[in-house]
């Protein structure tokens, strides 16, 4: 564990990141490697307290959060299965000492309607999204040392084996009114191919929305805030589908599939939609390719995904127009991060991922044209 002379590179005075590794016995060495290889911040790593029982990720990061050290003003959990984005220390100091008093994820999943939120931001220039989910990504995860205290006191794994440790996070915070951000980019990445849990069968791969590489320039303290609905597609269904927001609350409401009346609510008929998919798939080598590959249904809730997330982007037109290098990384993760489970080549072939690229491309076209 770290003390106030190892602080990160870069922090004020009074700033201090402590951090834990929360693992499994099983997965010592891989939390070890995980610790070793941060020592600005000198992890302790945390061991799950009750190795023999079921498999649960809140008693162990419960475990985790309890080890924050007197006099740390901030702490840092990660899984033992994360992989920090170079930099990570230098972005993540820079964030908290521009919102000491905020929860902040490192990372978000591809599929997820946070990864939405993300996409926008990084669209719009924010470093900072609103989570949007009924869970907080918990991969690696910072609160303030007294906000962790209090979540430890208030939360009790006894009796909740089956609730995991994001979707127990985020109902604590949802009581207390504090919603979680993510960092945009990322600075963590998740391996995704191992759980403990079981997710990566049921969930397939979890990769980041939008990762930050060596050149990316200083993240903005900017935080953007989640509108009443957030477009995504859902990895569960390959469909079109929303997450529903309090915006009054701040809080998840729930998750639906209308998109399409939605869109039609909002001024843009089905039948344009359907025309200008129609066109693209007729005129484009990459659009004929796809729908003889995955058919007219997929090809049709990707674009329409597409070009809702455009259409509803709670950001300025121009700044839509022409995506940074960073956005276009954004919006290229939409197509893998949502056909994964259902269209399992996507992770693994190129030219179809090539081919989903330029679907997106035009359909996110379409959204800007038609705001």
């Amino acid at each position: 564990m770290t003390d106030p002379s190892t602080r990160s590179a870069g922090a004020p005075p009074s700033v201090w990141i402590s951090c834990a590794v929360m693992s499994h016995p099983d997965r010592a060495e891989a939390a070890r490697r995980l610790a070793d290889s941060l020592p600005e911040l000198s992890p302790a790593v945390v061991t799950d307290p009750s190795p023999e029982g079921p498999p649960t990720t809140l008693r162990t990061s419960l475990a985790a959060w309890a080890a924050a050290p007197e006099g740390a003003t901030h702490h840092l959990v990660l899984q033992d299965d994360a992989e920090p984005c170079p930099g990570m220390v230098e972005a993540l100091t820079r964030m908290v000492t521009a919102h000491p008093e905020r929860v902040l994820s490192l990372f978000c999943e591809w599929g997820s309607g946070t990864a939405t939120m993300a996409r926008w931001a990084a669209l719009g220039g924010y470093g900072l999204a609103e989570c949007a989910d009924r869970y907080v990504p918990t991969v690696g995860i910072l609160m303030p040392t007294p906000l962790a205290r209090r979540l430890v006191a208030s939360v009790s794994p006894e009796g909740r084996e089956e609730e995991p440790d994001d979707e127990a996070t985020a109902r604590f915070l949802e009581g207390i009114g504090r919603p979680a951000l993510v960092t945009v980019p990322n600075l963590i990445e998740h391996d995704g191919d191992l759980s403990l849990v079981g997710n990566a069968h049921r969930m397939g791969v979890r990769r980041s929305v939008l990762l930050r590489e060596k050149g990316d320039p200083a993240p903005s303290p900017r935080v953007l805030r989640a509108p009443a609905r957030v477009p995504f597609m859902s990895w569960r269904r390959a469909r079109a589908s929303i997450v529903r927001r309090d915006t009054d609350r701040g809080v998840y409401d729930r998750h639906d599939g209308l998109v399409r009346a939605e869109a039609e609510r909002s001024g843009t008929s089905r039948r344009s939609v359907v025309e200008a998919l129609d066109l693209w798939l007729d005129t484009a080598e990459a659009g004929r390719r796809l729908e003889g590959a995955l058919g007219y249904g997929t090809t049709y809730e990707l674009w329409l995904t597409a070009a809702v997330t455009a259409l509803w982007a709670p950001i300025p037109t121009a700044d839509l127009r022409s995506p940074t290098p960073a956005a276009r990384r954004a919006l290229r993760t939409l197509a893998p991060g949502g056909l994964r489970t259902a269209v399992p080549e996507v992770l693994t072939d190129a030219g179809l991922r090539a081919d989903l690229d330029a679907l997106v491309g035009a359909a996110h076209d379409f959204g800007v044209a038609h705001r």
